[in-house]
């Protein structure tokens, strides 16, 4: 597509405003550097240095700019400012401070040459004197971003790695530390004096399972950012699946008194990501635990090739599944603005007082993504909540 502006800098030649741009260019310095010490008083004198030992560079640049026929030129124009924005980025010199340099600039460019020409600039010439500090500002700015957004991908990457092997090495010894308490539970149970100890002992074994939780939710959600995670399509056994992961949650919920049940019929298999769907029943399973008070909270299974369904935090609509996994738990609901919204990172309605990072369900739904599958909710408050997974009968191919 023809830009029109931009053709004006490289195919139009204007040289009396080239020579007048030349001849004032230690006028425009001068302005340009009182200019910056006054609006940017903050500056210190590295960055004004770097303002006079660099601008008559990047006059000259505009100054070949103008006076050519032929695109060249303009190219040199954009490199120069992007040699200057990796030098703003260098110095820690904020982003706007480098816009407003050239904010600065532009009104004295334009006053300094219709001084030297002695008249009024012509409207081209105007155009293509503000076209030039155009360029030179945004390049210098897209520069300095890029540099910016390189510096964060690398800190981020490393935090990541950082994480990654905390991880490894506390989970490690924190499992030691779990089997050395339930060691220490077993041999004081039979004491009754030792009561208060054992309460404590519960204690340390809900936060080291919170703390190990909490890693996972993190790592997991470092994995899906970075798209590194794959679907294994295979023949899942529902039933033995959701057996599993009610028994990883049995000492939270016999904590809170709550009952646990499964309602999956022998036979229930599905061809999907065995991990996938054990990462989105953990999140679901977890949070119904932890928001509930009594009564109990059950995982079910509908497989009667019905459709997809929901007027929750689902997106709606009917499309066909195989199978339907439902966790459902009697806590205190979820209002429908929280409902509107839960699914997203970080996010976090009325909390009752519990703890969190609010990235389970962005996971979970990340999750389902992945499987084709559709996550949604619905919820009564003071009733309690059901979280559905509609899964099809087999997960969509990866590119």
């Amino acid at each position: 597509m023809k830009n029109w502006s931009m053709d004006l800098l490289k195919y139009r030649a204007f040289p009396e405003l080239a020579a007048a741009l030349r001849a004032r260019r230690d006028a425009v310095i001068d302005r340009w550097q009182h200019a910056v010490q006054q609006t940017l008083p903050a500056a210190n004198e590295l960055t004004l240095k770097d303002v006079r030992n660099r601008l008559p560079d990047t006059v000259a640049s505009m100054a070949d700019a103008l006076e050519a026929d032929e695109p060249k030129p303009t190219k040199d124009l954009m490199d120069q400012a992007m040699a200057h924005g990796e030098k703003r980025f260098d110095q820690n010199f904020p982003l706007a401070e480098l816009m407003i340099e050239y904010c600065l600039l532009r009104p004295i460019l334009i006053e300094e040459c219709a001084a030297h020409l002695d008249r009024v600039l012509t409207i081209e010439e105007a155009q293509a004197l503000n076209l030039a500090v155009d360029i030179a500002c945004r390049r210098g700015v897209i520069t300095y971003v890029t540099q910016q957004k390189a510096e964060m991908q690398a800190l981020v990457e490393a935090q990541t790695k950082y994480l990654s092997f905390l991880s490894h090495d506390l989970r490690g010894n924190l499992n030691g530390v779990l089997l050395m308490i339930e060691v220490l539970r077993r041999d004081l149970a039979a004491e009754p004096k030792f009561g208060d100890s054992l309460e404590d002992l519960d204690v340390m074994r809900r936060a080291i399972l919170e703390t190990v939780g909490t890693m996972d939710r993190f790592l997991h959600a470092e994995r899906f950012r970075k798209g590194k995670v794959q679907v294994k399509p295979a023949a899942v056994d529902l039933k033995a699946l959701a057996n599993e992961i009610v028994g990883q949650f049995s000492y939270q919920a016999k904590d809170k008194d709550l009952s646990l049940k499964v309602e999956v019929n022998d036979g229930a298999l599905i061809t999907s990501d065995r991990e996938l769907i054990t990462m989105i029943l953990q999140n679901l399973l977890g949070n119904a635990i932890k928001y509930s008070r009594q009564g109990e909270v059950r995982i079910a299974c509908e497989s009667d090739g019905g459709g997809g369904g929901g007027d929750g935090a689902g997106d709606g609509g009917g499309t066909a599944r195989a199978c339907r996994l439902s966790v459902i738990d009697h806590g205190p609901g979820i209002d429908k603005d929280a409902l509107a919204k839960m699914f997203q990172p970080f996010s976090r309605g009325e909390t009752h007082g519990q703890s969190g990072t609010g990235l389970g369900l962005s996971i979970a739904r990340q999750a389902a993504d992945l499987l084709g599958a559709k996550l949604w909710a619905e919820s009564t408050p003071g009733q309690g909540s059901a979280f559905h997974l509609d899964l099809p009968s087999q997960p969509p191919t990866q590119s």
